[in-house]
């Protein structure tokens, strides 16, 4: 039963950690993708202004991935916390 938990543990660790490594990226996507989307509607051509929207959207998309990442991290350590707790 100990090994159990002890797993468990680890599991939730690195659930927790994995979530913020993909929170990352997202974020640092995101930023990239932004900053694409300024680069290109800077240029003033139709094309690259559509290819700039497209570019934008995904920003946008990535910071939802990093909001939720960042959600679900938060409920992973409360998890974890309140099975130490009720190991204890």
């Amino acid at each position: 039963m100990q090994q159990q938990n002890s797993d468990f543990g680890q599991t939730l660790s690195y659930i927790h950690s994995e979530l913020n490594r993909v929170q990352t990226i997202a974020g640092t996507l995101s930023s990239v993708e932004t900053q694409h989307f300024n680069d290109l509607t800077d240029m003033g051509d139709d094309k690259l202004n559509r290819i700039a929207a497209e570019e934008q959207s995904a920003a946008r998309q990535l910071g939802e991935v990093k909001q939720i990442c960042l959600s679900l991290a938060q409920k992973v350590e409360e998890l974890k916390n309140n099975f130490g707790k009720n190991q204890e």
